[in-house]
């Protein structure tokens, strides 16, 4: 067979040219064998045993323990009387140390711990709002994913990158209602400050990768969110969680999953064209971000707003809706497939969006009682 030119001879045994035959094969061998070495140093790091003695433990004392005695041999005798002689009194410990006796080190006693401080009015909202980015940013590995070089732009991983984009979309629609509503008692009243730089940070394109970054800002937004929090105790920050600043969040949620519900169950996108595999699992992990923050803040609204949600009997519509949401967070196939919805290969896609549709339905059904006297 006639060879191009400059080919490779197929007589060249020389390293040089087996290694050009084989470079993809190499290459692979070698990704391979750096996730391998890393999977393996941390689960190391992981099962190495700590060496650590307990701060709070009692020193050996220096008198060294009896020795039991040995097999076949008798118990010394205790030491007769005779009669006449007037028994000899044992001083107790309180009585009299000896001269020779080396007193015990003292034990270190801790320090009575502080009671826990009780949480402010909007405590438990905000640290909801900090925790499901932190989970992303901090509690992921490779932290946030769709600006990296590798992960984000060519694509490796676009299922965790979707999931964090739902989570972030969340995040976004709750700390704008945070900072147009429930942070001010009216509409002539100045924001937070801390509230609203943190709404800014949180509004960066998720891909920037430098200048600035947005794993980055999100940092900082979460920074700006505690800061809020000691101002809480402070009384230099207000929350007000009162019915129509839930009604506003609510109307924001049911927007956002009114969105995810449509991408779920169209069939061909706008241009005509019908969903294609490849965007199909796009959907399903961005409405399953969505679902897993969105179920963290109405956990937290359950909370912060009980009072009112018992005044309104709404705490059982609240609670269908965050079971719902729970159902869709984790719903997790190996594979997404889009079959047809009457065929025998399933639409995950689909399925998705009966847990989707369910919770929105809840919600609007949640904000039209909240609304009503």
């Amino acid at each position: 067979m006639l060879l191009p030119p400059g080919g490779p001879d197929p007589a060249d045994k020389s390293l040089l040219a087996l290694l050009l035959r084989y470079r993809f094969f190499l290459v692979a061998l070698m990704i391979i064998l750096f996730f391998a070495a890393l999977f393996t140093w941390q689960s190391w790091q992981g099962t190495a045993p700590s060496q650590e003695t307990h701060p709070f433990a009692a020193p050996s004392l220096g008198k060294a323990p009896e020795k039991a005695p040995e097999a076949g041999q008798a118990l010394a005798p205790a030491p007769t009387r005779e009669a006449g002689t007037p028994a000899r009194v044992h001083p107790t410990p309180e009585a009299k140390i000896p001269a020779t006796a080396h007193p015990s080190p003292a034990v270190p006693v801790p320090a009575p711990l502080a009671p826990p401080r009780e949480p402010a009015k909007g405590e438990v909202f905000t640290r909801a709002l900090i925790k499901i980015m932190d989970d992303q940013i901090n509690g992921t590995w490779f932290g946030w994913r769709p600006n990296s070089i590798i992960f984000g732009k060519m694509g490796l991983t676009d299922n965790v990158n979707n999931i964090q984009l739902g989570v972030l979309e969340v995040a976004r629609r709750t700390v704008e209602v945070m900072n147009v509503n429930m942070t001010r008692f009216a509409t002539t009243e100045a924001y937070n400050p801390q509230v609203n730089e943190a709404m800014n940070y949180f509004m960066v394109s998720p891909d920037k990768y430098w200048f600035p970054s947005a794993a980055g800002k999100y940092q900082e937004a979460m920074h700006d969110l505690e800061q809020y929090i000691e101002g809480l105790h402070k009384g230099r920050s207000r929350y007000y969680s009162r019915v129509d600043n839930l009604i506003a969040l609510l109307s924001n949620y049911k927007d956002l999953l009114g969105s995810s519900f449509h991408n779920l169950i169209k069939d061909s996108e706008s241009d005509g064209k019908p969903v294609s595999w490849w965007v199909s699992d796009d959907y399903f992990y961005f409405s399953r971000g969505i679902a897993l923050g969105m179920a963290e803040m109405l956990d937290a609204v359950s909370k912060e707003f009980h009072q009112e949600l018992q005044k309104k009997n709404s705490s059982k519509l609240l609670e269908d809706g965050i079971h719902a949401l729970h159902q869709a967070a984790h719903l997790a196939p190996w594979i997404v497939f889009n079959g047809d919805k009457d065929g025998w290969i399933a639409n995950h896609r689909a399925n998705m969006g009966t847990y989707i549709g369910e919770a929105e339905h809840v919600i609007s059904t949640l904000q039209t009682q909240l609304a009503t006297n």
